[in-house]
């Protein structure tokens, strides 16, 4: 349990970060407590202040935000990720479903950290992966490869994903500009957006050396 004012500075920290409806959702629902979603989709037209939705939060549900977004921890980092590709995907227009299980044209089976489905038709939009090497190691070229088959596979069977998503929080090892070319070369010609990020000092930062500059976006909906 929290004191009030240790709940009212956390709540003032978290205050500051955009978090969506559905993330408060997630984790208030994982906390067994639950946003009054009537009143609040009312208030949505409004943007209202993220501190009046922290504040119908139990206090283990901030106690996990405070977690997730203030301490950073690795273990929860799919939330942060989530937050981070909702301000590419507006959350009115998409629904996210973290550490979701999708099929690829070869009937194989992923689990992404993040998929992110159209509201209107269903359709998978976006997929997010995160580097969770249990040896805390930077993905090499084999890793990207890998990733890269994973999303052409993918891909194949949702003809409308737009865009595909990687983080590693523990950097990249440096590439050769072959490797380079061999990892773009991979992915030349598919309609997804493929960007690489790097989690550092609290903030995703985009690794434009290995983000291929040559991939064709789709229409977006």
């Amino acid at each position: 349990m929290l004191t009030v004012k240790q709940r009212q500075d956390v709540e003032a920290r978290l205050a500051n970060y955009n978090i969506p409806l559905q993330i408060l959702q997630m984790v208030a629902e994982q906390c067994e407590c639950t946003i009054e979603t009537r009143s609040t989709r009312n208030e949505l037209a409004l943007k209202p202040k993220l501190s009046l939705l922290l504040s119908r939060l139990n206090d283990r549900a901030i106690i996990l935000l405070q977690q997730i977004f203030l301490d950073c921890h690795e273990s929860l980092s799919s939330f942060r990720f989530t937050v981070f590709l909702s301000s590419r995907y507006s959350p009115m227009m998409h629904k996210f479903v973290i550490d979701g299980k999708i099929s690829g044209k070869s009937n194989s089976e992923y689990t992404f950290d993040v998929c992110i489905y159209s509201r209107r038709t269903g359709d998978l939009i976006a997929v997010g992966m995160r580097n969770k090497d249990t040896k805390q190691q930077a993905p090499d070229s084999k890793s990207l490869s890998l990733f890269l088959a994973i999303i052409d596979d993918v891909s194949s069977a949702h003809p409308q994903l737009q865009g595909a998503y990687y983080s590693s929080s523990y950097g990249y090892q440096p590439l050769s500009l072959a490797r380079k070319n061999a990892i773009w070369k991979e992915n030349a010609g598919k309609k997804v957006e493929i960007k690489f990020f790097e989690y550092k000092d609290k903030m995703y930062i985009e690794n434009k050396s290995l983000s291929n500059p040559q991939v064709a976006i789709s229409n977006r909906y």
